[in-house]
């Protein structure tokens, strides 16, 4: 037991300092009545979201959607791919993209991208056929 003569077998407390928080201290000065005037701020302290632009988002009438994938476009890349006998983790990597990007496009899940549409078409050499532009509706500046 000679190994343990440097032990120390006393129980050791934790105390928590004197200071107070600043909020523990004004919530102590309002209950006392030591502080004369105390406004609240409007929606202080509580997690609800509201304002000015609330209204705003809530009249919103137009449609927000993104453009899509047709399925012309999905079976070209698929009939492309299958032809140069490649499966969409090689042509994920030839184009230097994630295979769930190439796995997106297929099922038609992905939200167009210019340029990875491009490497596609250079990596299958072949013409992939184009995606339509969300039209515009007249009267929208």
């Amino acid at each position: 037991m000679a190994h343990l003569q440097g032990q120390d077998w006393e129980p050791v407390t934790f105390k928590k300092s004197g200071k107070k928080s600043k909020s523990t201290q004004a919530r102590e000065a309002v209950t006392s009545g030591s502080v004369g005037n105390v406004e609240k701020k409007w929606g202080g302290g509580t997690n609800k979201s509201g304002g000015v632009y609330a209204r705003k988002i809530e009249e919103e009438t137009e449609d927000f959607k993104h453009r899509k994938i047709p399925v012309e476009f999905k079976k070209a890349l698929m009939k492309a791919r299958q032809a140069k006998k490649l499966s969409q983790k090689q042509l994920a990597q030839m184009i230097q993209v994630q295979a769930s990007v190439i796995q997106q496009y297929e099922n038609g899940k992905a939200i167009p991208n210019g340029q990875i549409i491009s490497k596609l078409s250079r990596a299958l050499n072949c013409s992939l056929p184009k995606i339509p532009k969300k039209k515009k509706v007249k009267g929208d500046d």
